[in-house]
Formats: structure tokens, sequence, C-alpha cells
């Protein structure tokens, strides 16, 4: 969320006053991200999971991820040769948005040189501190890197390290916890970075199920004190890992051995540690944690924190009592007296408690721990200390002054006691603690680490779910952060947009980073916050519609500066929550193409229309239900409209729900004359409708994406939807949809001069083809740059060929489609009239529709039989075409008039048109 000066422009004239002279500071709606949403359908779990889950059995697919990994090489094996040409695709930034990062180190030779691993983005490289960042991990690798760590010692510190695997949090993973987004072991490199190479003892290369616990890693570390022996410790699933021999062969040093398991092993359910770490002192000393909570229902009898002085003999110091249950314990020690060490302990309640070593005797370690420290607690809607589920944990010590600690969950504070008093708590990053929901300046919420610069004592990088930042004095009183994310291309971005006309307009919601723009610039500007959602802009960019979690939408104007100057949200909540509706967690919407202030917007198992949105006041941070109607033809029965798309006359919308059932409306341009008619294949599955594509050339042929696993995913009809075949071809391992196919988030269908492109965004990549069947064949595009990564969404505009490609962990790509064949859509509207007023006599409401031929600012005011101004409806910039405003039978400020005669005055372009209105209660 970011502060705007929002001139009160808009809200005076629906009040038929004059207030532009007084300029008003506000903040613009929004929502901190969510990570570990509740369990329904507006929590991001939640949705995940229905988007991804097998619909039969209500599970994502074990071990999938691996599955769909395998199969997608396969396929490009099988379909090698075959390819006549690739798109032109280049990345589009945002070269300044960053996105979730848990790994990143700096080289001991050069601190200029920083390695950092985004979780779905792969492993990045910058030479200049942070400044700028070059990919270095291939596309196509498992790229949800966790942790990282270089070989310090003297002539080896090419080598390096990072992990894969994120056990909580990843929401390209699907949802629910059969299925987190897994890794592929342990990477190295030994040219300081530049290359990576998978080390094979830690590789699954055949998967089937979960059976090693090489897919989970949580941490690692080198043993810089052992010059015989390339020493490597890991803290992964079920247990502390060891190897010396580079990583060629493993030993386990705590917990279970649970790899070179038999294939048909499954470790789902297991009674294992579900979470360790590790931390090695600056003396040569090495902490390591086992929790005792697991995937099963018992505890892990390996859970505990251990101490060891030379990796091979350790002990169990753990201080809770036997039989507790904690999940993630994360440490730090302080280097300027080694002695001590920090644990951050997520339990019921969170723990902060340090250890204090003295030393070793004969029969193990002599030391104490301290009393429960203080946790952070600055009350509010955000300012306790949260870990999410042991998502976002961290604590770490001032290299120079022991005193000084921080601990990191949803937001980053700073201790200059060591949390021994809550006066010397500071608040420092996250979340803005002057209140709302918007994030610490420069800052970003959900805290992964801390990395201290040797040659500055005051000088840090954090990494978040925003990606880097810098500051140059964690010790100020209020510290000022530098994002340092320019190429660090590893945003989650949920869906994009492009204008339709070529101005370069681009626009995308992700997670955890809100809502932003770009002029084609690789740097996009942020509009709002939250986990940003579906969004549009219209032509001439009079307005710009965007959303965030649940449904909340915004329409909102910018002026050159590209700063917003009014907003209203404009989604009817109250009217969905009265139907006994959800709003999806990423909700869909879209406005119509020929009169851009019409939106249809999914409210759970119904879908609503409003004629024009302009006519809701700015200003409101409350959703509104005026202009909204409830089309109640398209009822769905328990399930929610999942998908909504409308041709691009603005005359035929489809839309499909969670549950497999797709419906065609017709007359979409007509709010009275809409006709529903449901158009559910008995091919369809009852699974989650992601992406309707309609033909821009023909509103009949379109093509319907289901999104589970193992279910058919593809179909077309060229008939409007009388009749369907199965188009997904050699994306299904087999004909039926079983098997490890991808899941297909989106799909578009590109009129060619030859025919059309097929583009389908899947959870492995971008594919194509040209020709459909029920024998497709698709190819995969972009393998160089998009990789695997999750495409979530694609636009196409028309206009220009110009297409926009949406990945969850590598931001956005563009392409030109050679070949397109433009399109153009002519206007019938010639003059400025009143079309209709209806109902007229009126009890409860009344529409007063209206055309203009071109786009211009529109005025409608109401008066008594006495020629008093009752209400100004509507003062705002209107499109061409037909639009229709809404008047409830009361005054400026919401009274409801006496029944009586009143007169409309419409005013364009120097020109008035009247008429007359009877309200009879």
């Amino acid at each position: 969320m970011r502060r705007i000066v929002f001139f009160l422009f808009l809200i005076a004239l629906l009040f038929g006053e004059s207030t532009s002279d007084y300029l008003y500071q506000i903040f613009t709606p929004s929502a901190p991200s969510s990570i570990m949403g509740l369990e329904d359908l507006n929590g991001r779990l939640a949705y995940e999971q229905m988007l991804t889950a097998n619909p039969e059995t209500g599970q994502v697919p074990d071990n999938i991820r691996l599955k769909e990994l395998s199969f997608s090489n396969a396929l490009a094996n099988a379909t090698k040769g075959l390819r006549k040409q690739d798109l032109d695709i280049q990345s589009i930034g945002p070269s300044n948005v960053g996105g979730r990062t848990r790994a990143i180190a700096l080289d001991v030779r050069n601190e200029n040189v920083i390695l950092a691993g985004g979780v779905s983005g792969g492993i990045w490289k910058s030479i200049d501190g942070g400044v700028t960042w070059i990919r270095k991990s291939d596309p196509e690798n498992r790229n949800s890197v966790t942790c990282i760590v270089q070989d310090t010692r003297e002539g080896r510190e090419d080598t390096w390290y990072h992990g894969t695997g994120e056990l909580v949090g990843n929401s390209a993973r699907g949802g629910g916890g059969g299925s987190p987004f897994r890794g592929d072991g342990i990477y190295k490199s030994v040219d300081n970075g530049e290359t990576w190479e998978v080390l094979s003892s830690t590789s699954n290369a055949t998967p089937s199920v979960f059976n090693n616990q090489f897919q989970y890693i949580w941490d690692m570390e080198v043993n810089d004190r052992n010059l015989i022996q390339d020493e490597l410790i890991v803290a992964a699933f079920g247990g502390i890992l060891k190897s010396v021999d580079g990583g060629d062969s493993w030993s386990v040093a705590l917990g279970q051995e649970l790899f070179n398991l038999p294939l048909d092993t499954n470790l789902n359910g297991i009674n294992a540690s579900f979470f360790s770490s590790l931390e090695k002192t600056v003396d040569g000393t090495f902490y390591a944690s086992l929790s005792t909570f697991t995937a099963s229902d018992g505890t892990s009898p390996e859970g505990g924190i251990y101490v060891s002085q030379n990796t091979e003999d350790w002990f169990n110091i753990d201080p809770f009592s036997r039989g507790s249950v904690y999940q993630r314990v994360v440490m730090g020690h302080a280097p300027s007296d080694p002695r001590q060490c920090y644990f951050l302990v997520d339990s019921n309640p969170t723990f902060l408690l340090r250890y204090t070593l003295t030393g070793f005797g004969a029969s193990g370690p002599i030391g104490n721990w301290s009393e429960a420290l203080e946790i952070p607690a600055f009350g509010g809607q955000l300012g306790d200390f949260d870990s999410q589920g042991s998502y976002n944990m961290l604590v770490k010590v001032d290299p120079s002054n022991a005193n000084t600690v921080f601990v990191g969950g949803t937001n980053l504070y700073r201790s200059t006691d060591g949390f021994q008093t809550a006066e010397n708590i500071d608040w420092i990053g996250g979340y803005d603690p002057e209140g709302g929901t918007g994030v610490y300046l420069n800052h970003h919420p959900d805290q992964h680490n801390l990395i201290f610069f040797p040659s500055d004592p005051n000088k840090l990088l954090s990494t978040n779910d925003g990606g880097v930042r810098l500051t140059n004095d964690f010790n100020a009183d209020s510290v000022f952060w530098e994002p340092r994310n320019e190429g660090y291309l590893t945003s989650q971005f949920f869906t994009v947009a492009l204008s339709q006309e070529s101005d370069g307009v681009i626009l995308g919601g992700m997670q955890d980073n809100g809502t932003d723009f770009s002029f084609g610039e690789k740097s996009w500007d942020a509009l709002i916050g939250g986990d940003g959602g579906y969004a549009e802009t219209t032509r001439n960019k009079t307005f710009w519609y965007t959303s965030f979690q649940n449904g909340q939408t915004l329409i909102l104007t910018l002026n050159e500066a590209s700063d917003i100057t009014s907003f209203a949200r404009v989604d009817p909540a109250g009217l969905v929550i009265n139907a006994g509706g959800v709003y999806l967690f990423v909700n869909p919407f879209v406005v119509d193409p020929t009169l851009p202030t019409r939106m249809f917007i999914a409210g759970g198992n119904f879908l609503y229309v409003n004629d024009n949105v302009t006519q809701i006041p700015a200003g409101t941070q409350d959703a509104s239900s005026l202009g909204w109607n409830r089309l109640d033809s398209t009822s769905i029965s328990d399930a929610s409209i999942s998908s909504v798309e409308i041709s691009t006359d603005g005359t035929v919308l489809y839309f499909g729900a969670s549950n497999g059932q797709v419906f065609k409306l017709v007359n979409a341009d007509r709010t009275l004359d809409i006709e529903v008619t449901e158009i559910t294949s008995s091919l369809f599955s009852e699974g989650f409708v992601s992406s309707i594509a309609i033909d821009p050339e023909n509103a009949d042929h379109l093509m319907v994406v289901f999104s589970n696993y193992e279910v058919p995913s593809i179909f077309e009809s060229n008939d409007g939807g009388v009749t369907f075949q199965n188009i997904s071809g050699n994306l299904e391992e087999f004909e039926d949809g079983s098997g490890n196919g991808p899941s297909v988030r989106w799909g578009e269908i590109i009129p060619t001069n030859g025919g059309h492109l097929f583009l389908v965004g899947t959870s492995v990549g971008l594919y194509s083809t040209e020709t459909t069947s029920t024998n497709t064949v698709w190819l995969k595009e972009s393998v160089d740059l998009i990789g695997s990564s999750v495409i979530p969404m694609i636009d196409y505009r028309p206009l220009d060929g110009k297409l926009a490609i949406a990945t969850h962990g590598n931001g956005v790509f563009s392409a030109t489609v050679s070949d397109f064949k433009p399109l153009t859509i002519s206007s019938d509207e010639d003059d400025f009239q009143v079309v209709a007023t209806y109902p007229n006599p009126f009890a409860d409401a009344t529409t007063i529709q209206f055309g203009i031929p071109e786009d211009g600012i529109v005025k409608v005011d109401l008066f008594s039989a006495k020629g008093d101004l009752v209400k100004n409806l509507l003062w705002a910039p209107q499109f061409s075409g037909t639009s229709s405003v809404t008047w409830d039978g009361t005054n400026a400020v919401g009274t409801p008039v006496e029944n009586g005669i009143y007169f409309y005055r419409i005013t364009y372009n120097g020109k008035i048109r009247s008429g007359r209105l009877s309200l009879r209660r």
C-alpha cells in the first residue's frame, strides 16, 4: 500500500460543490499479505488447494512437482525437432521488485559479490553489492532455493552449495500439506556461482513418491575447521546430515536416515522431525535443532536442540520438558561473544531464549539457559510477533555488539539489550508501525534472513518476501532501507493485463507485492499493496482497475506523474455476503471492452454486473452496492465462479466454476436482456475452471481450461459450447487425464493470417500449438528464459499481436506474434442521446441509460419539481457507447426523498439531455 495525494475532485462533483482547492493525504485501502491463510475459500492455501487438487480425492497428488517436471523433460525429448520457430520472448521485469528470498550470502573475499536465491526464482548473482543482479541457474532446474553457503577455507572459496525445497509457504506448489514445492536436493558450484550442477547423491532421479529427505533442505554449513576433508553439514527433513567428500556421499549426524530408500517408500506422515536448522559460531561450535513436531500424529523421538564442537559428538541441551511439542527453531550466535547463542522457538507460546556455553567437560557441554526473553508485542492489527506457522522466522546478532539482537517474523524487530526488556525493542521493518496495513518505508513483510557487512559495522542486507533490502545504519532510531532488487527477477505474479492500446502499459498482481504497472520499462511502479489480484486499465489510461485478496476491487485515476488522484472501492461485498457467497482469494472480474465503466465480477455462487462503476463515490474504503445487480440466472450450486471472460465486442460472456460447470451469457451488453445457458460438457471433470479463452474474431470459438491435476485439462468448442473436444493431447500422460501431466492454468486463442495460435500457461512453463485435435501436440516455448516456471496468466492484445506472460517466481515476459491478424472494433454510436429510463415510475431504484458518440466528461444531476438540486449522480469521464446511472431515491446525504416528480439533466460536450422520473413508493 502506498500513501497518495488525493484531490477531492470527484467527491466535490458528486455533492455539487467546488472544493478542488483542498488537498488531503489519505491511504488507499489495502490488506496485509496473506501467507498461511485460513482454511476456507478466501485463504491462499485453500484457494491453491482448490486450484490443483484432484477433484475426486480432494488431494494434490503426492510428489507431483517432481513428477510433472520429469514428465515435462520427457515431453521435450519426445517433441525435439518438431518446432518450426520459437516466439521471440523477452523479460520485461519487474527489475525492481523482488520475490520471496530465504537464501543470501556474501563472498568472503569480496563483499560486493553476493549470491541470493528466490524460493521460486532460482540463483542470482551480484558483483556490485546488490545494485544489479544476473541469473546464474538454469530455468529448467527445480528453482526452489532455500539456503546457500560458501566454502570459506583458503583456496576453496569458489565452491558454493545451495539447497532446494520449501516445505512451508510456497504458493506455486498447489495447496495443502500433501504437495509442498519440493526441491531436487543440493546444487554445487565450483566457479564462484557462475554454473551449478546437482549433487547426484541428493537428487531423486526417478520420482514416484516422497522418498528422499533431500527434497527439503532447511539450512547448510561448511565446516571450515576441517582442512583435510570437504565437510558439509545439512539440515534436512527428518535429520542433520553430513558429507566429508563435498556431497558425494552422506551419513546421519542427528535424526533419521531417509535417503537411499526403496523407490516405493512414502515419507508422507512419517514420525520424523518436520523442521531442522543449523548454526555455526565463529569459534567452530555447531548448534542444531530438530523439531518435536512431525507430519504424523506423534512427536519426533529425535526432537531437540543440540550442540557439538566436532560435528561427531552431539549433545542434547533442549531446555523444554520431555514431550513438549515445538515446530521450527532458528538460531543466531553473537560473533563478538560466541559463547552466547539465541534460540527463537515456534511453539505455543513462542519462546526466545539465550544459551551461554562456557565450555565442554568430560560429560559434555557446560552452559546455562536464560529465562524466557521478551517477544515483540506492539499490539494493533500487525504489531505483535507472528511467525505465520513457522514460515517467517529469524534471529541474528550484531557482529560487533552482543546486546544488539534482531528478531524477524512478519515484522523485523531490534533490541539493544538482548530482548531482556520490552522498552528497548524497536520495530524497524515489515509492516508500517504507524498503523493500517501499509509497509515500513522501502521494506517488506515476512522476514527470512539478515546479512552483515564485515567492512561496515552498521550495514546489513535484509531478505523477505519482497526480495532484498539494504540499510547503511541498522542502529538508527528510524532505519532507512534501500531496495536492492534491480534485475533480481523473482517476483511471483498471480495475474497480468495489457492495455488494449499500443501504449506499452502492462500491470499485474503479485503475491505479497501488491499490484504494479509499467509503461514498457523493466522498472515497475506500485499501485496498491496486499496480495495483488486481477487488474485492467481502460483506453487513454482514464481508469485503472485493481484488486487484492478476497475480491476487494478498486477503480483508480492517475495523473501524468502516475500518482493516484482518486480511488473508489467498487466490489459489491455486502451483496455477496447476503447471498451466502464468498470471494475467491484471487477473484476474477472483467470490464466490458467496448464500455470500460461496465464491470462483471464473480461473487461466490453468483455473477454480478454494474453498468457504471464510476457512479460509485470516490474516496470510499468500503464496498458499495450502488449500481450492482445480481444476475440470479447465474446461480451456481455448492461452488464458486472461478473464471470470467468476455468477447471483444462485449456481447458474449462465458464463466466457469470451481465444480466444472461452464455457462454462456448472451446479450451481455444489455443488462435487462441477458440470457444464460449452461454449456457444461459431459467430457468435463468436476474440477476448477481456471481460464476460458475466447477467439477475438469469433465468440463461438472458445477454449476451457481446468487447472487440477489428474483430470483432462484443455477443451475446445467451435460452436459456442454446444459441443467440445478434448485437445489436451500430449500435455496429459494418459487420455483420461490421469498420470503426471502438469496443472494447466491459462489459455489464449490468437488469430493469425494462417489460422490460429493456441497458448497455454502451465505449472511447468509455456506451451503452444497451431493445430488442435484429440491428439494435439503442444510444444514448449522459451526453455532458456521461462523454463519450467509456473505461468498463472497470459494476456493478448489483438491490436498489435502483443503478449504478456506472467510467471510465479520470475516476473513477466513479453512477445509479439509475428503472424498475428489485426482486429478492430467499431462503435455504432453516432449521437448523444437518452436511450431509456427504467423502471419509470419506480419505487426502489431507477436506471437512466444514455449514449455518447465519443469519450468525454458526463454530468448527471437530479432536480426536484421546484428546480432544487437533489443529487449529483455522475460527473466523470465516460466512454463512447451506451452507459447508465442508477438512482435509489435518496438525496446527496443518503436520505430518502418524498414521492413525486423529479427531473434529470445529462450534460456532455456542451449539450444537454433531460427527462422526467416518477417516484412512487
